[in-house]
């Protein structure tokens, strides 16, 4: 059947078939017939045959028997009886002399005694054999040991006749007390039955009789005289007739097959047979198979001629418009229309095909505007890795001169990436059978670094048959750099909380140090107080002491300056730490603002994933509509269910990146407030350190200002030394001052002392806020 499938045209084939259908029908038909004919018409010639050799034998028996009773007659003739006891021979050579006159059948007939000698008789030639010693002869033997009667199994050829073929039958003589006296001798001529009964008998064209002895020696033969007395005992066919004595056998003779049937006498083992070609046996079959074959090849070319008019008219020619015209519509010539007229079933499919059609082209129809309503870089790389189809949104994103038409056909390497020899991660898709999705850092053909976000889906016929892998190219640039300035954005935050720590720490260490002073000052000024209530205790022996008063009020006067010199540091101290906390406000002011353009990048992050979600979800919904008009579609519309599904679960592959992408922004987002709100909180407490700062520094500049006008009053009191005793009202009244300035410079030591530890928790704080900004 290789051949059928090699032929293009459905008229050549049925033309094919249908000839070769009705020539076996009746080549069948043809062969059942001339088998049949043959087989009967054999059978009916072998049965001839076995007739014919039954009516040889019957004869050849009846011969036998003739001959027998001629020569039993002449046995015992009372002529030949007193012959050979009484040597009266006048009577017996009469009568054989009238036998052998009367009868052409017998070549010679005699009388011999007990020895053997002739003592009466004839040969056809009329010579008198009486005298002739038979003695050693087989059928004389035969007689004289007892035997009654005797029959030769051979054919002899006479010496004495010319080459007369005949054989010996004898009988013995006896006399009146049964005993052989001799025998009586008879040589029928044995063309006298082969003539009558061997020679006549003619089956078919050549068909002939013949006979063979025991020996495998022919001794008649219908058509060829020179057989006779040939020895064929060397032929197979010779073999099988002496085996098997009767019944048939097939044979080759010079190329030719051949059919014997023959039987075997039992008096003297001779087969009588007939044998004849099986084609002439069969002529009047294989004239009539002849016949019938002419016939038959005129039926065939008749009805092959009738049958394939029909055909081409009834199915050829509706099949041929049909093809026509599902081959405009495979071209891509979806307006062609189908021509012709059809009748029966071909109506009905051209109905149908029709029908299929239009559906097709609306279903088409309606997939394509799918694929082109897609908004997102899209392409379709087909099993042998190149591009079914390109969007124009594809193009553009790799900035190249090709139109989504000439792309179709090119290598996918090469419309991708310039290179036909590179894989694409949509044939790594289609040979593993299996989704593929990587983020790619890609160079467009304009030399522009893009960052792409690649998921390529393979799809299936309803065969599972690979049919392509449809991809989507998302570009993540945009979100890239975003992250780019984000991951910039916390490197600086991360500075600038290093560099708030290192003020913290700075900071924290001023504090303790002034803490330190101030607590010192705080000493001082109570030792101070303690002083002046002894010099208010004293001033009642001021008058007595003015000595002591003014040594006492030198010393205080040295204290004084003391403190004023050390209220002096802590002013400075203060200034620094002011100075300080505004650099970390500064710092925090800075940061806040960062965070605050932070979170303004990460809105806008989330804007753009809302738009990719939406894009996502219209897709979804495209596919989601794709896949029920495929599904109204049925069969024609299988393919395009499947795209229309991966298209589904790409859309779903992209809203699920997405929506994992917008919970990192959303991170990053929450993040960032936190980071704005623990910045803002820094800020807040740099500020408040820095007010705290300055209300030290006011006071600190006060306690200067005191300690300076008790050290001026101190100088009053040493230089008014002499006059304690005038003015011990005014010196009273002085104590009373420097106790009462003592105490206020005591509670403001000890509120600049509160004021600079919470300065210092404010400063921790800040720096744990910060460890709390900087990453892991």
């Amino acid at each position: 059947m290789v051949w059928v499938m090699r032929i293009k045209s459905i008229n050549t084939v049925m033309t094919i078939i249908v000839f070769v259908l009705i020539t076996l029908t009746i080549s069948i038909a043809v062969w059942w017939v001339a088998d049949s004919t043959y087989h009967t018409v054999f059978k009916e010639q072998k049965k001839s045959m076995e007739n014919m050799v039954e009516q040889s034998v019957s004869a050849l028996d009846l011969y036998m028997v003739q001959t027998g009773d001629m020569a039993k007659l002449l046995a015992k003739d009372d002529a030949s009886r007193n012959a050979l006891a009484h040597g009266d021979i006048a009577a017996a050579d009469s009568l054989f002399k009238s036998l052998l006159s009367a009868s052409q059948d017998y070549w010679a007939a005699f009388l011999f005694d007990a020895d053997g000698k002739v003592v009466a008789g004839y040969n056809a030639k009329g010579k008198d054999m009486t005298g002739a010693d038979r003695a050693s002869r087989g059928y004389v033997k035969k007689i004289l040991s007892g035997t009654d009667f005797y029959i030769s199994d051979k054919i002899l050829k006479s010496k004495s006749g010319g080459g007369i073929l005949i054989f010996a039958v004898a009988h013995a003589v006896r006399d009146a007390s049964g005993k052989i006296i001799g025998g009586v001798g008879i040589f029928p001529k044995w063309e006298s039955y082969t003539s009558k009964f061997i020679d006549p008998f003619r089956i078919g064209k050549d068909g002939y009789c013949f006979m063979f002895d025991s020996r495998g020696t022919i001794i008649a033969h219908a058509v060829n005289k020179k057989l006779y007395l040939a020895d064929l005992s060397k032929y197979d066919f010779t073999k099988t007739i002496l085996s098997v004595k009767n019944g048939g056998t097939d044979y080759d003779w010079k190329g030719r097959s051949k059919y014997m049937e023959f039987r075997t006498l039992p008096l003297t083992g001779w087969v009588i047979g007939v044998s004849a070609y099986e084609d002439d046996l069969a002529a009047a079959a294989i004239h009539q198979r002849n016949v019938l074959l002419i016939a038959g090849g005129i039926a065939v070319l008749l009805f092959s001629v009738v049958m394939i008019s029909l055909i081409r008219r009834l199915v050829v020619s509706p099949v041929s418009n049909i093809l026509a015209f599902s081959t405009d519509i495979a071209s891509g010539d979806l307006k062609a229309e189908l021509q012709g007229e059809y009748r029966y079933e071909f109506k009905a499919l051209s109905e149908q095909i029709k029908a299929m059609v239009e559906e097709l082209k609306n279903k088409l129809g309606f997939s394509e505007g799918v694929l082109n309503g897609l908004a997102v870089p899209c392409g379709i790389v087909g099993p042998d890795g190149k591009m079914i189809w390109v969007n124009q949104q594809l193009c553009t994103l790799l900035s190249t001169d090709i139109s989504p038409e000439a792309a179709q056909g090119l290598a996918a390497g090469e419309f991708l990436f310039g290179d036909a020899s590179r894989e694409t991660l949509s044939e790594k898709a289609i040979k593993e059978r299996a989704s593929k999705q990587a983020e790619i850092e890609y160079t467009d053909f304009n030399g522009n670094i893009k960052y792409i976000t690649v998921s390529t889906t393979p799809f299936f016929d309803m065969d599972g048959n690979m049919l392509g892998s449809v991809s989507m190219w998302i570009d993540m640039t945009d979100i890239r750099m975003q992250a780019l300035k984000i991951e910039d954005q916390n490197n600086r935050i991360t500075h600038a909380a290093s560099d708030a720590e290192e003020i913290s720490q700075n900071l924290s260490s001023a504090a303790e140090e002034l803490a330190a002073q101030i607590e010192q000052s705080n000493r001082g000024a109570e030792e101070q107080r303690d002083r002046v209530a002894e010099t208010s205790t004293a001033m009642e022996e001021m008058n007595a002491t003015v000595l002591e008063v003014a040594s006492n009020a030198g010393t205080a006067a040295e204290d004084a300056d003391n403190a004023c010199s050390k209220a002096q540091n802590g002013e400075k101290i203060v200034q620094q730490v002011i100075a300080a906390v505004e650099g970390v406000r500064s710092q925090a002011d800075d940061l806040k603002q960062s965070m605050e353009q932070l979170g303004v990048e990460a809105s806008e992050i989330g804007n753009i994933l809302r738009v990719i979600t939406d894009i996502a979800d219209q897709t979804n919904l495209l596919a989601l509509n794709a896949a029920i008009e495929a599904a109204r579609a049925g069969e024609a519309g299988r393919g395009f269910a499947v795209v229309a599904d991966e298209v589904r679960k790409l859309a779903e592959s992209t809203m699920s990146a997405t929506s994992e992408v917008g919970g990192a922004i959303v991170k990053i987002q929450n993040m960032t407030k936190q980071n704005i709100a623990a910045t803002e909180g820094a800020a807040q407490s740099a500020h408040r350190s820095s007010e705290l700062a300055n209300e030290s520094g006011q006071t600190l500049t006060e306690i200067v200002q005191l300690v300076e006008n008790a050290a001026d009053q101190v100088r009053a009191i040493a230089t008014a030394a002499e006059q304690q005793s005038a003015t011990s009202e005014e010196i009273n009244r002085a104590t009373e001052d420097i106790s009462r300035i003592s105490l206020e410079t005591s509670q403001v030591m000890g509120e600049a002392a509160g004021a600079i530890q919470e300065v210092a928790t404010m400063a921790s704080k800040l720096n744990s806020v910060i460890e709390d900004i900087q990453p892991d």
